[in-house]
């Protein structure tokens, strides 16, 4: 891991099992490997001013390798254009060895304590650093508990895989961003401060035994309660950082999809054609009797990514520093306004096959459930046009709904269905070349769930409601109406389609899902002008941005989109 290392720097006792080095400069590219960083970013450097190590040689297989350091500080910048892909385990490659073996085990097992960790990015229209504050990483056993290394893995021979499961928590997050000045900079920005407290990422991988190469991850970022105050000027530096970016994550994205296609070669077979858009056989419940029943319980079907938040407290106000002085404000445009969200989930599925399902996400819901059954029929309507383009193929049922998504979909329905003249543009979509019986096995979607369990959106206060408690313009009836605990107050699905192997043929439209749930609406005449000229100024900036980035895309705007709501208990 290390590089330019002398014999001045390191201070060992091989009998005790301790060690010290001091003043490393640690190698970028294995960093980036173990780390699996996406191919947008890049490791530039990374330096740790001491570290310590204490081993206990003769239980290494069932306590961990203690390493301690004291400050690093590491370096990044983003990649105009992705960076080579990442390699194989440092790990394995240093133990001269391709099988998942004690080595591996030892290393992977490591227990990490860091007393403080500075991270600094450099992009083309900002900078950023990122201060962690008494990290921790550790090995934990599948129910994220602390135990004996030996149940830190699960390893089902029979499949060749193994899972681990590490977690890493910190008691203090710092966050600052801002812009870089210069002569081709004409966008103003105000600096981004974020301050947090304890928080912890969840990791757990499964990786094949004979080449140690990672199958899948899933990875979990959670903050329990977050207080954040922003400006519109703040916000209009989020939206110009996020744009100057997306183009570099785009081109990484599409890096990631046709790398998926060498995956399709060891991918376990695909089900046939007459079962690609029905539901998977139900997960096995009850206690494991043996190895194979306990790997599934806990196995990662497919690399996920995931962002909860217990508690966010947002409060959005105007900064009267961004306004033009000489131009008095519009009228109800000064005022703040407070956004409650309660169990706000992100979910980023990049790789996942429309035919396995979605009973192995996270928070799984009947609304995950209501909008398979919607883009199972869509994803059926695809597949008689594609056979209608030249192609014969097995009769596909219509899949049976489940008891859930009944529920769900009685609750309320409505849907946007595709007119013939939808039909003729999707066709002509990406390309006249229909798919084939085969390709169709292997198409992947790639999808994004937003959810929130409760939401709180207090009416806009301003200087002639100072003295008067705000109600709420949006908020959740969940107690009154006794909602369920897995039935969100919002649910957003977006879900979009590809082909890893031939980007050439058409693919099935992208389709939008929103489910509400007992939301109360308070129409206030005030709050929606607030929300109107505030939004305004965020859309104005948006068009700047674009403009000076040349982001703009003619072709995606033309896309069609699919879109269902379905709602229940809205009031008025």
């Amino acid at each position: 891991f290390t590089k330019n290392l002398s014999p001045d720097k390191i201070n060992l006792s091989t009998l005790k099992g301790e060690g010290q080095l001091s003043n490393l400069e640690l190698d970028e590219e294995v960093l980036q490997n173990m780390l699996d960083l996406p191919t947008w970013l890049a490791v530039t450097r990374v330096y740790c001013n001491k570290a310590a190590i204490r081993i206990q040689w003769t239980k290494l297989k069932t306590s961990p390798i203690c390493l301690f350091l004291d400050k690093v500080e590491v370096e990044m910048r983003t990649c105009e254009e992705p960076r080579p892909p990442n390699g194989p385990s440092p790990i394995a490659i240093t133990a001269g060895q391709s099988e998942y073996g004690f080595a591996e085990k030892v290393v992977e097992g490591m227990s990490v304590r860091i007393n403080s960790i500075t991270i600094k990015v450099q992009a083309r229209a900002f900078h950023a650093s990122f201060e962690l504050w008494q990290l921790q990483g550790n090995s934990l056993n599948p129910k994220w508990q602390r135990s004996d290394l030996r149940y830190t893995r699960v390893t089902d021979p029979k499949r060749g895989e193994v899972l681990t499961f590490k977690e890493i928590n910190w008691q203090s997050l710092r966050i600052e961003a801002d812009a870089i000045e210069s002569d081709d900079q004409d966008l103003g920005s105000t600096p981004l401060r974020l301050i947090t407290n304890q928080g912890r990422i969840r990791i757990a991988l499964k990786r094949r035994i004979k080449d140690c190469n990672v199958l899948a991850s899933k990875l979990l970022f959670i903050l329990d309660d977050l207080l954040w105050v922003l400006t519109d000027s703040q916000l209009k530096a989020i939206i110009h950082y996020a744009k100057s970016l997306s183009e570099a994550m785009e081109k990484s994205a599409q890096q990631r999809k046709s790398r998926t296609a060498e995956s399709l070669q060891t991918a376990p077979p695909s089900p046939g054609l007459h079962s690609l858009w029905t539901e998977p056989p139900p997960a096995p419940t009850g206690t494991p009797n043996n190895v194979s029943q306990y790997f599934d319980l806990y196995d990662v079907k497919e690399s996920s990514y995931h962002t909860f938040i217990s508690r966010l407290d947002l409060h959005i106000c105007n900064d009267s520093s961004s306004m033009d002085e000489d131009e008095p404000p519009p009228l109800g445009l000064q005022g703040a306004m407070q956004l409650t969200f309660r169990k706000l989930g992100f979910d980023y599925y990049p790789v996942h096959r429309p035919a396995d399902g979605c009973r192995h996400w996270e928070r799984h819901s009947g609304a995950m459930e209501a909008q398979a059954q919607w883009a199972g029929k869509l994803l059926q309507e695809y597949q008689r046009r594609a056979e209608a383009s030249g192609f014969p193929g097995p009769h596909a049922e219509v899949p049976q709904p489940t008891k859930d998504s009944v529920k769900t979909v009685q609750d309320g329905h409505s849907s946007v269905k595709s007119s013939p003249s939808d039909t003729e543009q999707t066709s002509n979509r990406n390309s006249v070349k229909a798919p084939s019986g085969s390709s169709l096995k292997r198409l992947r979607s790639s999808c994004v769930v937003i959810r929130m369990d409760d939401v709180d959106i207090h009416q806009v206060s301003t200087r002639g409601r100072q003295n008067k408690k705000t109600q709420s313009l949006l908020s959740c009836n969940r107690k009154a109406l006794r909602l369920p605990d897995n039935i969100p107050a919002v649910h957003l699905q977006f879900t979009e389609y590809y082909f890893p192997d031939n980007s050439s043929l058409s693919v099935p439209t992208s389709n939008l899902y929103v489910q509400l749930n007992s939301l109360q609406l308070c129409v206030d005449p005030a709050s929606v002008l607030w929300i109107n000229l505030f939004s305004r100024g965020l859309l104005h900036t948006l068009d700047q941005v674009k403009a000076f980035y040349h982001l703009q895309d003619s072709s995606k705007a033309e896309e069609h989109l699919d879109i269902r709501m379905d709602a229940a208990q809205l009031k008025v």
